[in-house]
């Protein structure tokens, strides 16, 4: 699974969730995508903007409620893909063995890029590994240019540039994963 984490899960991570199950279905594969927040109230609805702008790109996101980031979610995920540095250093300290597999969403699809899809014989979790390899042999919490913006009180222009953001790291990591069936 890949999971995506933000702080309160009615932003970002469920926008990067819609967005990159969207693409993982138009390339035929059948990944299972989830999200989580880092202080998520839990059972709350996505934010209106983020409805209306995914719903713009033909996504639903009104079913989305959000859920409250622990242990037992970190350590069915594969693949955690954290908004900021400072969701990837909580998801560390909940489960430190989930460090090797936590990238800020520009640093998923930036290393991606340098290692390759995963192999026919590869699941997801080794393919993490190896993106992790690609860091440079030392943990690093990521480029602060990869993390993404949280958008909540903005205005739909803001979601907007979100989504877009999001919908292009999506895009990239979907090409790649869409060997995974």
């Amino acid at each position: 699974m890949i999971l995506f984490v933000c702080t309160g899960n009615i932003c970002r991570s469920p926008m990067g969730e819609a967005l990159l199950r969207h693409h993982l279905a138009a390339n035929g594969a059948d990944q299972p995508v989830a999200s989580a927040g880092t202080h998520a109230m839990g059972g709350g609805p996505a934010t209106g903007h983020g409805i209306e702008v995914l719903a713009g790109r033909g996504i639903d996101m009104t079913g989305h409620r959000s859920r409250h980031l622990d242990a037992e979610i970190i350590d069915g995920a594969d693949l955690i893909v954290a908004m900021t540095r400072q969701h990837q250093a909580v998801v560390g300290r909940l489960d430190p063995t989930a460090r090797g597999r936590t990238f800020l969403a520009g640093e998923a699809a930036r290393l991606s890029g340098q290692v390759g899809p995963p192999a026919a014989d590869e699941g997801l979790r080794a393919w993490a590994v190896r993106l992790d390899g690609a860091r440079g042999g030392h943990m690093t919490t990521g480029r602060v240019a990869d993390e993404v913006a949280d958008p909540y009180g903005e205005n739909r222009d803001a979601y907007e540039q979100i989504a877009n953001r999001l919908d292009g790291l999506c895009s990239a990591l979907s090409r790649l994963l869409s060997s995974l069936r």
